[in-house]
C-alpha cells in the first residue's frame, strides 16, 4: 500500500497545481471517484502548456495507480483465501478484515504461548497505572502502553476504530467507559484491550479441533 499512498499525494499534488475550472472537477472524496472524474474531465479549451503537462503526468500517475491498485485487489483476494485455508474466524470479528488477520497471525505466532493477560501485554493493550491507589487499592485510572508488538497494535487500533462506527457493541462499551468518567484515550484503551481478548479467545477456539 505504501506505493499507492505514495501515488496518491503526487496525484493530489498535481490536481491541487491545475487551474480552477479544472480542479472543480476533480473534487471528489474518494480515489476511485477522482481516477473515474480524470476521464471524464474537460480539457478542450486547455491550451497552456505547463496545464496540459501537468494533464499528460496526472494521466500517467492515474494508469499507475490504477496498476496499484489491481494488484492490492488481488493480493487482498489471495490473502483472504489464505487465511480461509489456516482455519482462522479472526475475519468474523467486526472490523478484522483478511488483511488485518494475516498480520495477526504472523505477528502472533503460536497464541498458546500466551495468556489472556499476556497476549495483552504482547500486543501493547495492557493498561499502565498511571496514578497509585487510594488508601492501599488498586490504581485508579490507567494509560495506554506504548510498548508491546507495535504492528499487532496498529491493527486492534485500526479495528477498533471501525468497530466504534459499525458495531453497536463496540460503541456501547465505549460510552459505558465514558460515562464511568474516563477520558476518551481511556475508553479507546478499554476498548482495544476488549478486543484484544476477543482476538485471544477466537485463536484459541481455531486450535481446538487440531489439538482434539
Amino acid at each position: 500500500m505504501g506505493g499507492s499512498v505514495q501515488l496518491i499525494g503526487e496525484l493530489d499534488a498535481l490536481i491541487q497545481a491545475l487551474p480552477e475550472e479544472l480542479r472543480l472537477q476533480l473534487r471528489q472524496h474518494t480515489v476511485r471517484a477522482r481516477i473515474n472524474a480524470l476521464a471524464r474531465i474537460d480539457t478542450s479549451t486547455t491550451s497552456d502548456p505547463v496545464v496540459r503537462l501537468r494533464l499528460e503526468l496526472i494521466e500517467q500517475r492515474t494508469a499507475m495507480l490504477r496498476d496499484v491498485l489491481a494488484q492490492d485487489k488481488a493480493a487482498g483476494a489471495e490473502l483472504a483465501r489464505l487465511v480461509s485455508e489456516s482455519g482462522s474466524h479472526l475475519s468474523t470479528i467486526p472490523g478484522v478484515a483478511a488483511r488485518a488477520a494475516a498480520e495477526i497471525l504472523l505477528e502472533t505466532g503460536d497464541v498458546r504461548r500466551f495468556t489472556e493477560p499476556g497476549f495483552a501485554r504482547f500486543n501493547g493493550t495492557a493498561p499502565i497505572p498511571a496514578s497509585s491507589g487510594e488508601a492501599g487499592g488498586p490504581p485508579r485510572r490507567h494509560r495506554l502502553n506504548r510498548g508491546g508488538n507495535r504492528r499487532l497494535n496498529a491493527v486492534l487500533h485500526r479495528a477498533a476504530m471501525i468497530q466504534l462506527r459499525c458495531d453497536p457493541r463496540a460503541r456501547q462499551l465505549y460510552d459505558s467507559a465514558l460515562r464511568n468518567g474516563h477520558t476518551r484515550r481511556e475508553a479507546m484503551r478499554i476498548l482495544k484491550r476488549h478486543l484484544s481478548n476477543v482476538v485471544y479467545r477466537t485463536m484459541l477456539r481455531d486450535l481446538q479441533p487440531a489439538t482434539a
